[in-house]
């Protein structure tokens, strides 16, 4: 599988300067989720592959994409379809 994207968390730790043994504050997953969806944004990377992070809350890249389960590539990959599936429906 392809990697997808730049990757968010050069983006990320460049976006809070901070060093990565320093404490962060604890952060609830949504607050995670936004920080990650802006920082997709910011490196430009495919709007489909934000579309299914946000969906399935799984980033697939070449460092990760062997220890994800079956089903979570499985989740994301069905994501990615759906978005282009909805870019070729008629506007109604």
């Amino acid at each position: 599988m392809p990697s997808y994207g730049a990757d968010p968390w050069d983006t990320l730790n460049r976006m809070h300067g901070r060093k990565r043994d320093q404490p962060k504050p604890d952060m609830n997953d949504a607050e995670v989720r936004s920080i990650l969806v802006n920082a997709m944004a910011e490196v430009g990377a495919d709007p489909a592959v934000v579309y299914a992070f946000r969906k399935t809350g799984v980033y697939v890249c070449e460092e990760n994409e062997k220890r994800l389960s079956k089903s979570s590539l499985q989740a994301f990959d069905a994501a990615i379809d759906e978005y282009y599936a909805a870019l070729l429906r008629p506007i109604q």
